[in-house]
């Protein structure tokens, strides 16, 4: 298992960030699903009528005793033009209503997206943290397995006492244990990364998130889709308002007939003339009285949908303000320790090797050893874990403020 936690190791280079690339090959999957949606065609093809044409033809044939084959009987061609001219606001909220679905799903496609994005870089991060910890956790091993190697000897000849040596080994194995453990957990992000990336490309440490500008109130478009749905509801609502308002037809229907070019006695000008009075377009006023009771019903249902979509972009509006808050006081609250902590780092690591070889060359009793390497370890640990809280505290102030997370990593 430690030689395989070795080539793990080794195997993560630190010189370059590659978190873009990762993140564009797992989004590459998405896209293609959203393809047919992306031509945008079905918006427009989907528009209400408000024009509706209609041809009909109707004849008769018989057969011609004296020329033979067929002749017309009688027949006639009918043309029939309906237009909408007023309807109450119908055709015109349906209209709304589909342009702003087309909308709402580009928004919604946007955040699966940026969800996805967001999802690779957790892993992505939590998978430097463990690298990091577990170049940590192998040196505080390899000291341990050297001050046991030496202890080993004294040990034998009785210059050491039997408590001391379980102690330094017992230390040695639970090391050894945490190492285990923490390479399989990194072997594991380490393969879901693979997995997202096609095994196309490798994992290297090196990106981060840029500092959020908390003196610019940052817009959420995460409420966006929130926001065309309240839209659609109140536009729903009054298409079923107008379907109880009066509407108004101009119609008009020309037909041609057998007779409706024979001159017979007529001038011209007289059939002209009978054409146009036969065929003259109309207006036609259509008003469907509802049940009172049952308008009265819909209306209720209607309102209460429209003030439920109303609270709940309120309530999500509240809860990314509050959130936002949070995490701004985490990452500043973090910042600060970390700027602490690493003016600290070179020095922990020099005085880790300092007491090491205090307790080897007989300076120092192994309790001091023990406890003030354990306080040596948790602090490096620490200094560890909070630089992955930061960035995933800055990722996750990002991803709430819909702020695509493309935008803010650095390479």
């Amino acid at each position: 298992m430690r030689k395989f936690l070795a080539i793990l190791i080794f195997a993560l280079p630190l010189w370059a960030g590659n978190l873009l690339e990762i993140i564009a090959l797992a989004q590459s999957a998405k896209l293609e699903s959203l393809k047919e949606f992306n031509k945008n065609d079905y918006i427009n093809a989907n528009k209400s009528k408000r024009l509706n044409l209609s041809l009909d033809g109707r004849y008769t044939f018989i057969p011609d005793e004296l020329k033979g084959g067929y002749m017309t009987k009688a027949g006639s061609i009918t043309a029939k033009v309906e237009y909408l001219i007023f309807d109450g606001g119908a055709s015109e909220a349906a209209d709304k209503i589909l342009d702003h679905k087309g909308v709402a799903k580009i928004y919604k496609d946007e955040e699966l997206m940026n969800l996805t994005a967001f999802q690779v870089a957790k892993v992505y991060f939590n998978a430097i943290a463990l690298n990091s910890l577990i170049n940590l956790e192998t040196k505080f091993t390899d000291a341990f397995a050297k001050a046991a190697s030496e202890n080993e000897f004294w040990f034998e000849y009785g210059w050491i006492d039997k408590a001391e040596f379980d102690a330094i080994n017992f230390t040695l194995d639970k090391k050894r244990a945490e190492l285990d453990e923490l390479g399989l957990k990194l072997a594991e992000l380490n393969s879901r990364i693979n997995l997202l990336s096609n095994g196309e490309i490798g994992f290297n440490p090196g990106s981060k998130i840029m500092m959020p500008d908390f003196s610019k109130d940052e817009f959420s478009a995460k409420l966006g889709a929130m926001e065309q749905e309240k839209y659609i509801k109140e536009q729903e609502n009054e298409k079923q308002k107008s379907k109880f308002a009066p509407k108004i037809y101009l119609k008009d229907t020309q037909s041609v007939n057998n007779n409706s070019f024979k001159k017979g006695e007529r001038t011209a000008a007289q059939m002209a003339e009978a054409y146009a009075d036969a065929n003259k377009p109309r207006v036609e006023f259509e008003w469907k009285l509802p049940d009172s009771l049952s308008l009265s019903k819909q209306s209720q249902a209607k309102r209460i949908e429209e003030q439920k979509a109303a609270l709940g972009l309120s309530d999500e509006e509240n809860r990314i303000i509050a959130r936002l808050k949070d995490i701004k006081a985490t990452i500043e609250s973090l910042n600060a320790r970390l700027n602490l902590q690493s003016l600290k780092q070179d020095k922990l690591d020099s005085s880790f090797n300092d007491l090491l070889g205090s307790y080897l060359d007989g300076e120092i009793k192994y309790e001091e050893f023990l406890f003030v390497s354990e306080k040596n370890f948790s602090d490096r640990a620490n200094f560890i874990l909070d630089g992955d809280l930061l960035e995933l505290n800055k990722l996750e102030y990002f991803f709430e403020c819909a702020r695509k997370i493309n935008e803010v990593v650095i390479e």
